[in-house]
């Protein structure tokens, strides 16, 4: 994966302003070793359309527990709303669901609209609220958190017919 197309994303206020990356100094010495982490249980993806980059999905596996919590970023604003963001998400899923892990997380800025869409739209379901989690532009915001279940667990309530 090369890095000079990370650093014009990070770069870019409009790309990373919900994202977490927007704390730190970006160089192509950071981003190799940025990219050098994802080992093990740290996985990354490119998001390409015929071989040209346009974002990434990383995932942070717990594997005791059988649970990933990911997390996206599209770097083109070009192709912003035109699918691939859900389409990548949906790919990655599938392929953590098949490897055995059975609750995918995320978490997202209240105010971030595409993120919690693009949640929404693959089937993922608020879960909670972490109160004044992050500080966006100098002011407190709610973190929304969602989850999916490779299979959905119905629990038989006590003295009810299944």
């Amino acid at each position: 994966m090369s890095v000079d197309h990370h650093l014009r994303w990070l770069s870019n206020e409009t790309v990373i302003r919900y994202s977490e990356q927007r704390h730190r100094k970006h160089t192509i010495e950071t981003q190799r070793e940025y990219l050098k982490s994802f080992t093990g249980d740290n996985q990354i993806w490119e998001i390409q359309r015929n071989t040209v980059p346009l974002g990434t999905i990383t995932a942070y596996l717990n594997t005791p527990n059988k649970t990933a919590n990911i997390g996206i970023l599209i770097g083109e604003p070009r192709v912003w709303g035109q699918g691939y963001g859900p389409e990548a998400w949906t790919a990655v899923c599938d392929y953590l669901f098949e490897e055995g892990t059975r609750k995918i997380e995320a978490g997202c800025m209240n105010s971030n609209k595409a993120m919690v869409g693009l949640l929404r739209k693959c089937g993922f379901t608020y879960e909670a609220v972490l109160p004044s989690y992050f500080l966006l532009d100098g002011k407190p915001e709610d973190m929304r958190y969602y989850g999916k279940y490779r299979e959905a667990k119905v629990i038989p309530i006590q003295g009810t017919s299944k």
